[in-house]
């Protein structure tokens, strides 16, 4: 038997790498690398048990708290990506800028035109003032 097969084979029923393994990977190193400018052993410590609780999830059989787990991992990096996809679209929109409502903290998608406008905010029906500098 060759060493694929009896990798196949003790891998069978467990739970494997997933997007929160990635995650933990990526953590710990990032706190390796920290490490080696300040050297602390707490900080070693600690990526450690990152990188245990990494490999027992890979070995675990328990698929239902492993996905729970998961689907709990998957949903915070999915805020993250959109957050960065929200700036990166409000970035290159050249002819609108974004403001928050003082009030009900709407965001607002104003024309950019230079200047001090005063503007009502569709959520709320409250005025305030709003400056744009470019």
């Amino acid at each position: 038997m060759n060493f694929r097969y009896r990798l196949m084979r003790f891998m069978s029923g467990r739970y494997g790498p997933d997007v929160l393994f990635y995650v933990l990977f990526v953590l710990s190193a990032v706190l390796a690398f920290i490490n080696i400018i300040v050297r602390s052993w707490i900080l070693q410590v600690a990526v450690y048990l990152i990188m245990a609780f990494a490999i027992f999830r890979v070995f675990s059989r328990n698929y239902a708290a492993r996905s729970r787990e998961n689907r709990a991992a998957e949903a915070a990096v999915r805020k993250i990506r959109n957050k960065i996809n929200l700036r990166r679209q409000r970035k290159a929109d050249y002819t609108h800028i974004y403001k928050k409502c003082p009030y009900c903290r709407a965001v607002l998608r104003l024309p950019r035109k230079k200047g001090r406008h005063t503007t009502v905010c569709p959520k709320c029906g409250k005025s305030f003032s709003v400056r744009v500098y470019r």
